[in-house]
């Protein structure tokens, strides 16, 4: 199983405690090239048919929305409704690429979509609305 890490890639540190859960359960990269969250898919994260769940894959979705969600808009916010479409199996060895683009920024809604992709195929599709709020701290890492 290939392990490597492209180059533009380095690891990523999130201080949200949930985050620090999922980053434990599999190292999390980021670029700065773009809007991208990347995972280097393990067995660890299999279901019993040997695909990666599909929890891993929201989450990791929900979390790339997030993150990127505040890092380019500098709010805060949390997700109040998001759609997952499962389009292909990713496999342990995958590196799995969670690609975002902001749709729309309101006052009060943000409406965001993700794609997770190996290599340029799609596995996943998710669509988000995420509510602006006050906070501590005005952006948070997923």
């Amino acid at each position: 199983m290939n392990q490597s890490i492209p180059d533009n890639f380095h690891r990523w540190h999130p201080s949200s405690p949930f985050m620090l859960y999922v980053a434990e359960i599999g190292n999390l990269y980021q670029t700065d090239a773009g809007n991208v969250l990347a995972l280097r898919v393990q067995e660890l994260h299999t279901n019993m048919h040997n695909i990666a769940h599909g929890g891993l894959l929201a989450t990791l979705a929900d979390c790339a929305l997030g993150y990127y969600i505040g890092k380019e808009t500098q709010t805060s916010s949390v997700t109040v409704q998001m759609s997952v479409e499962y389009l292909n199996a990713v496999k342990p060895g995958d590196w799995l690429e969670a690609h975002v683009q902001i749709d729309k920024k309101g006052r009060r809604l943000i409406y965001a979509s993700c794609q997770l992709k190996v290599g340029a195929k799609v596995m996943l599709k998710a669509s988000a609305v995420f509510a602006v709020r006050a906070a501590e701290r005005a952006v948070s890492d997923g």
